[in-house]
Order: C-alpha cells, then structure tokens, then sequence
C-alpha cells in the first residue's frame, strides 16, 4: 500500500488563486489586446513581428486559464493522495504559475517596448 498525505491548505490555496487568475486573464486578455492593437493603428505603425504574434492570438490565454483549472481540480479532489502524487501535483502547480508568470512578462514586454520606443522618436 502506497504511503498518503494530507493535502495541505496552501497548496489549495495556490491552486484556486492560479485558477481564478488564468480565467481572469482569458476573459479580460482579448479586449485588452484590441484596445493595443487600436492603439498601434492609430499611431500609423506596424508594430513589431513578436507584438503582431502577441496581438494575433488573444485566445491563447485560455489555455493557461484551462491547464490552471485542470490542476485546481486535481489538487481539490484529493484531500489525501498519495505521496508521488502530492509530489507531482506540486509540481503540476509549479509549472502553471510559471508559465503564467513568464507568459504575463513576455506580452508585456512585447507590447510596452514598441510603445517606449516610439515615446522615444516622438
């Protein structure tokens, strides 16, 4: 028989955060990307190849927001697991925050510095 341990409260906590974050951000990412994309048309400029990528794919959020929700389910539906399991599901948590995080940086990064660079020219 497999050695179990409780879940613990935080890695629930973290989970549902990381959950409702990501489906914050999927819903609320599309029109704040239009509103950018807007924003580079009316200055007349064709932003760069990686703010165009950014631009053209909105949607891509929800697949943070469903991986989010997949791990929340998993950690909630377990109050016990087994111990490998634990351990994967603190890994699974893990990745997700990360990507969030790095996925967060990147198209922030990809969006502002067109816009400071053309603060710049102006």
């Amino acid at each position: 028989m497999e050695n179990s341990a409780p879940r613990s409260i935080g890695l629930l906590a973290v989970a549902t955060i990381s959950a409702t974050v990501n489906v914050l951000l999927a819903r609320r990412m599309p029109s704040a990307l239009a509103n950018f994309r807007e924003m580079f048309a009316s200055f007349g400029v064709t932003p760069p190849a990686g703010t165009r990528f950014v631009l053209n794919f909105p949607q891509a959020w929800w697949l943070l927001a469903i991986a989010s929700l997949a791990v929340f389910v998993w950690v909630a539906a377990k109050s016990k697991p087994p111990i490998e399991e634990l351990r994967r599901m603190k890994l699974a948590l893990r990745l997700v925050v990360i990507l969030t995080v790095l996925a967060y940086g990147l198209v922030a990064l990809a969006l502002y510095i067109p816009l400071f660079r053309l603060g710049e020219v102006v």
